[in-house]
Protein backbone atom coordinates (compact mmCIF):
# COMPACT_ATOMS: atom_id res chain seq x y z
CA UNK A 1 0.00 0.00 0.00
CA UNK A 2 0.90 3.49 -0.80
CA UNK A 3 2.63 5.10 1.87
CA UNK A 4 1.23 8.55 3.16
CA UNK A 5 3.02 11.65 4.12
CA UNK A 6 1.63 13.01 7.57
CA UNK A 7 -1.16 11.21 9.64
CA UNK A 8 -1.87 14.87 12.00
CA UNK A 9 -4.23 13.85 14.93
CA UNK A 10 -6.21 16.93 16.04
CA UNK A 11 -6.95 16.73 19.65
CA UNK A 12 -10.75 16.94 20.81
CA UNK A 13 -9.03 19.00 23.79
CA UNK A 14 -7.20 21.13 21.41
CA UNK A 15 -10.45 22.04 19.05
CA UNK A 16 -13.04 22.07 21.91
CA UNK A 17 -13.81 23.22 25.79
CA UNK A 18 -13.48 19.61 26.51
CA UNK A 19 -15.03 20.45 29.99
CA UNK A 20 -18.14 22.41 27.93
CA UNK A 21 -20.68 20.56 26.38
CA UNK A 22 -20.25 20.88 22.67
CA UNK A 23 -17.90 24.28 22.63
CA UNK A 24 -15.81 24.47 19.76
CA UNK A 25 -12.08 26.17 20.39
CA UNK A 26 -13.43 28.35 17.01
CA UNK A 27 -9.66 29.76 16.61
CA UNK A 28 -7.96 27.00 17.19
CA UNK A 29 -9.86 24.64 14.63
CA UNK A 30 -8.68 27.60 11.91
CA UNK A 31 -5.07 27.72 13.05
CA UNK A 32 -5.78 23.72 12.69
CA UNK A 33 -7.15 24.20 9.41
CA UNK A 34 -4.31 26.88 7.59
CA UNK A 35 -1.79 24.17 9.14
CA UNK A 36 -3.44 21.33 6.88
CA UNK A 37 -3.45 23.61 4.10
CA UNK A 38 0.50 24.67 4.22
CA UNK A 39 0.69 21.07 4.57
CA UNK A 40 -1.25 20.26 1.63
CA UNK A 41 0.29 23.11 -0.38
CA UNK A 42 3.52 22.33 0.36
CA UNK A 43 3.32 19.10 -2.01
CA UNK A 44 2.54 16.46 0.71
CA UNK A 45 -0.72 15.72 -0.59
CA UNK A 46 -1.10 12.27 0.76
CA UNK A 47 -2.15 13.11 4.34
CA UNK A 48 -4.58 11.89 6.32
CA UNK A 49 -6.57 13.92 9.15
CA UNK A 50 -7.80 12.31 12.51
CA UNK A 51 -9.36 14.34 15.36
CA UNK A 52 -11.05 13.73 18.90
CA UNK A 53 -14.51 14.47 19.65
CA UNK A 54 -13.42 16.45 22.75
CA UNK A 55 -16.82 17.76 24.28
CA UNK A 56 -18.59 16.63 21.22
CA UNK A 57 -19.91 12.77 22.22
CA UNK A 58 -17.80 12.16 25.44
CA UNK A 59 -20.64 13.63 27.67
CA UNK A 60 -23.64 11.65 25.57
CA UNK A 61 -21.32 8.66 25.41
CA UNK A 62 -20.86 8.58 29.73
CA UNK A 63 -24.35 9.28 30.43
CA UNK A 64 -25.56 6.27 28.67
CA UNK A 65 -22.92 3.72 29.19
CA UNK A 66 -22.10 3.72 25.21
CA UNK A 67 -18.64 2.92 26.17
CA UNK A 68 -19.36 -0.14 28.05
CA UNK A 69 -21.85 -1.51 25.73
CA UNK A 70 -24.36 -4.17 27.14
CA UNK A 71 -23.96 -7.08 29.28
CA UNK A 72 -26.31 -8.92 27.70
CA UNK A 73 -24.19 -8.46 24.49
CA UNK A 74 -26.09 -8.04 21.41
CA UNK A 75 -29.05 -6.66 23.28
CA UNK A 76 -29.08 -3.22 23.92
CA UNK A 77 -31.34 -1.17 26.67
CA UNK A 78 -33.91 1.97 24.81
CA UNK A 79 -30.90 3.96 27.14
CA UNK A 80 -28.01 2.35 25.53
CA UNK A 81 -29.56 2.98 21.78
CA UNK A 82 -30.39 6.38 22.21
CA UNK A 83 -27.04 7.31 23.81
CA UNK A 84 -25.45 5.84 20.82
CA UNK A 85 -27.66 7.84 18.60
CA UNK A 86 -26.72 11.21 20.35
CA UNK A 87 -23.31 10.53 20.76
CA UNK A 88 -22.94 9.85 17.01
CA UNK A 89 -25.22 13.04 16.61
CA UNK A 90 -22.25 14.95 18.07
CA UNK A 91 -19.17 13.59 16.63
CA UNK A 92 -20.53 13.81 13.04
CA UNK A 93 -21.52 17.35 13.97
CA UNK A 94 -17.72 18.45 14.80
CA UNK A 95 -16.62 16.22 11.89
CA UNK A 96 -19.08 18.54 9.66
CA UNK A 97 -17.94 21.58 11.34
CA UNK A 98 -13.77 20.47 10.97
CA UNK A 99 -14.18 18.77 6.98
CA UNK A 100 -15.78 22.68 6.50
CA UNK A 101 -13.23 24.69 8.14
CA UNK A 102 -10.66 22.53 5.85
CA UNK A 103 -12.63 22.85 2.56
CA UNK A 104 -12.88 26.34 3.40
CA UNK A 105 -8.81 26.74 3.25
CA UNK A 106 -8.42 25.49 0.26
CA UNK A 107 -7.91 21.49 1.09
CA UNK A 108 -10.31 18.98 -0.54
CA UNK A 109 -11.32 17.29 2.83
CA UNK A 110 -13.78 14.71 2.95
CA UNK A 111 -15.64 13.52 6.15
CA UNK A 112 -15.65 10.10 6.69
CA UNK A 113 -17.26 8.24 9.87
CA UNK A 114 -16.10 4.95 10.98
CA UNK A 115 -19.08 3.37 12.08
CA UNK A 116 -21.11 1.00 10.31
CA UNK A 117 -17.69 0.25 8.57
CA UNK A 118 -14.81 0.10 11.64
CA UNK A 119 -16.22 -2.87 14.45
CA UNK A 120 -15.09 -3.99 17.32
CA UNK A 121 -14.84 -7.20 19.59
CA UNK A 122 -14.68 -6.10 23.73
CA UNK A 123 -13.38 -3.10 22.72
CA UNK A 124 -10.61 -4.19 20.51
CA UNK A 125 -10.67 -3.40 16.67
CA UNK A 126 -11.88 -6.91 14.30
CA UNK A 127 -12.68 -4.73 11.13
CA UNK A 128 -11.27 -1.16 9.81
CA UNK A 129 -12.46 -0.18 6.61
CA UNK A 130 -9.04 0.63 5.28
CA UNK A 131 -10.36 0.49 1.72
CA UNK A 132 -12.19 3.39 1.68
CA UNK A 133 -9.45 5.51 3.38
CA UNK A 134 -7.07 4.14 0.63
CA UNK A 135 -9.75 5.13 -2.05
CA UNK A 136 -10.28 8.56 -1.21
CA UNK A 137 -6.95 8.97 -1.01
CA UNK A 138 -5.73 7.89 -4.29
CA UNK A 139 -8.21 9.50 -5.64
CA UNK A 140 -6.32 12.97 -4.68
CA UNK A 141 -8.47 13.87 -1.34
CA UNK A 142 -7.65 14.21 2.39
CA UNK A 143 -9.72 11.82 4.42
CA UNK A 144 -10.99 13.47 7.84
CA UNK A 145 -11.68 10.72 10.24
CA UNK A 146 -12.84 10.72 13.90
CA UNK A 147 -13.68 9.16 17.10
CA UNK A 148 -16.78 7.56 16.97
CA UNK A 149 -19.14 4.78 18.57
CA UNK A 150 -18.52 1.25 16.78
CA UNK A 151 -20.84 -2.00 16.83
CA UNK A 152 -18.87 -4.42 18.77
CA UNK A 153 -19.83 -8.72 18.40
CA UNK A 154 -19.74 -8.89 22.18
CA UNK A 155 -21.48 -5.60 23.68
CA UNK A 156 -23.46 -4.22 21.28
CA UNK A 157 -21.39 -1.25 21.23
CA UNK A 158 -18.00 0.40 22.49
CA UNK A 159 -16.01 3.93 21.52
CA UNK A 160 -13.59 3.66 18.86
CA UNK A 161 -11.09 6.47 19.86
CA UNK A 162 -9.62 8.64 17.57
CA UNK A 163 -6.34 7.91 18.60
CA UNK A 164 -7.07 3.61 17.75
CA UNK A 165 -7.78 4.87 14.59
CA UNK A 166 -4.66 6.48 13.99
CA UNK A 167 -2.64 3.29 15.31
CA UNK A 168 -4.33 1.19 12.60
CA UNK A 169 -3.68 3.75 10.04
CA UNK A 170 -0.24 4.07 10.63
CA UNK A 171 0.08 0.07 10.37
CA UNK A 172 -1.61 0.11 6.86
CA UNK A 173 0.09 3.59 5.64
CA UNK A 174 3.72 3.62 6.84
CA UNK A 175 3.88 7.68 7.13
CA UNK A 176 6.55 9.26 7.40
CA UNK A 177 5.57 10.78 10.54
CA UNK A 178 2.56 11.30 12.67
CA UNK A 179 2.12 14.56 14.38
CA UNK A 180 -0.66 14.42 17.60
CA UNK A 181 -1.22 18.20 18.67
CA UNK A 182 -2.61 19.37 21.73
CA UNK A 183 -3.76 22.04 23.97
CA UNK A 184 -0.30 21.48 25.65
CA UNK A 185 2.92 21.67 24.57
CA UNK A 186 3.53 17.92 24.49
CA UNK A 187 3.85 15.14 27.38
CA UNK A 188 4.71 16.15 31.03
CA UNK A 189 6.35 14.26 33.77
CA UNK A 190 2.95 14.44 35.34
CA UNK A 191 -0.23 16.20 34.68
CA UNK A 192 0.93 19.73 33.56
CA UNK A 193 -1.59 21.89 35.99
CA UNK A 194 0.38 19.78 39.12
CA UNK A 195 3.33 21.13 40.97
CA UNK A 196 6.57 20.41 39.03
CA UNK A 197 5.27 18.84 35.76
CA UNK A 198 8.24 19.38 33.26
CA UNK A 199 8.46 18.99 29.38
CA UNK A 200 9.83 15.94 28.18
CA UNK A 201 11.65 16.53 25.33
CA UNK A 202 11.81 12.87 24.19
CA UNK A 203 10.79 9.65 25.23
CA UNK A 204 12.91 6.27 24.35
CA UNK A 205 10.46 3.40 23.35
CA UNK A 206 12.05 -0.11 23.55
CA UNK A 207 11.01 -3.24 21.48
CA UNK A 208 8.69 -4.49 23.93
CA UNK A 209 6.93 -0.96 24.04
CA UNK A 210 8.20 0.19 27.29
CA UNK A 211 8.98 4.05 27.68
CA UNK A 212 12.01 5.93 29.55
CA UNK A 213 11.25 7.72 31.17
CA UNK A 214 7.96 7.01 32.74
CA UNK A 215 4.91 9.53 32.68
CA UNK A 216 2.30 10.05 34.81
CA UNK A 217 -1.48 11.34 32.93
CA UNK A 218 -4.84 11.89 33.51
CA UNK A 219 -7.98 11.81 32.46
CA UNK A 220 -11.24 13.78 32.73
CA UNK A 221 -14.16 12.12 34.92
CA UNK A 222 -16.63 12.72 31.37
CA UNK A 223 -13.55 11.18 28.79
CA UNK A 224 -14.75 8.03 27.81
CA UNK A 225 -11.80 6.99 25.50
CA UNK A 226 -9.09 7.36 28.18
CA UNK A 227 -7.43 10.82 27.81
CA UNK A 228 -3.77 11.48 27.61
CA UNK A 229 -2.87 8.02 28.92
CA UNK A 230 -4.42 6.02 25.24
CA UNK A 231 -3.08 8.70 23.23
CA UNK A 232 0.53 8.38 24.55
CA UNK A 233 0.17 4.31 24.35
CA UNK A 234 -0.71 4.92 20.75
CA UNK A 235 2.15 7.15 19.84
CA UNK A 236 4.09 4.26 22.13
CA UNK A 237 2.52 1.44 20.03
CA UNK A 238 3.50 3.06 16.43
CA UNK A 239 6.95 4.02 17.29
CA UNK A 240 7.45 0.07 18.47
CA UNK A 241 5.77 -1.42 15.79
CA UNK A 242 7.59 0.60 13.68
CA UNK A 243 10.45 -0.28 14.94
CA UNK A 244 11.31 3.34 14.90
CA UNK A 245 10.32 3.55 10.70
CA UNK A 246 7.37 6.26 11.55
CA UNK A 247 8.47 9.87 13.66
CA UNK A 248 5.52 10.56 15.91
CA UNK A 249 5.79 14.17 17.42
CA UNK A 250 3.44 15.18 20.54
CA UNK A 251 3.26 19.13 20.44
CA UNK A 252 0.70 22.29 20.88
CA UNK A 253 -1.42 22.96 18.37
CA UNK A 254 -1.22 26.66 18.72
CA UNK A 255 3.00 27.20 17.77
CA UNK A 256 5.44 27.50 15.79
CA UNK A 257 6.36 24.35 16.97
CA UNK A 258 3.22 21.88 15.10
CA UNK A 259 3.87 23.95 11.48
CA UNK A 260 7.36 22.52 11.54
CA UNK A 261 6.58 19.09 12.85
CA UNK A 262 4.05 18.50 10.41
CA UNK A 263 6.11 20.16 7.37
CA UNK A 264 9.73 18.68 8.47
CA UNK A 265 9.55 16.44 11.14
CA UNK A 266 12.13 18.36 13.24
CA UNK A 267 11.18 19.26 16.58
CA UNK A 268 13.92 21.43 19.16
CA UNK A 269 14.32 21.02 22.55
CA UNK A 270 11.16 22.70 24.79
CA UNK A 271 8.93 22.80 21.80
CA UNK A 272 6.97 19.28 22.17
CA UNK A 273 7.88 15.22 22.83
CA UNK A 274 9.29 13.14 20.61
CA UNK A 275 9.36 9.16 20.63
CA UNK A 276 12.29 7.47 19.40
CA UNK A 277 13.09 3.76 19.32
CA UNK A 278 15.43 2.25 20.81
CA UNK A 279 16.85 -1.51 20.40
CA UNK A 280 18.01 -2.77 23.18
Amino acid sequence: MAAVDCIIKLGGSALTQKDQLETLRAGALRRAAALVSRLYGAGERRCIVVHGAGSFGHFQAKQHGVACGSSSGSAASSSLRRGLCLTRLSVTKLNHVVTDELVRTGVPAVGISPFGTWRTAFKNVSQADIDTVKDVLDSGYVPVLHGDCALDLEQHCSILSGDTIIEILAEKFSPRRVVFLTDVSGVYSCPPDEPGARLVNSIAIGPDGNMEPLVLTSVLPHDTTGGVSLKLQSAVNIVSRSHGAISVLICKLDSEAAEKACLTGEQEEGEGTKLFFRDI
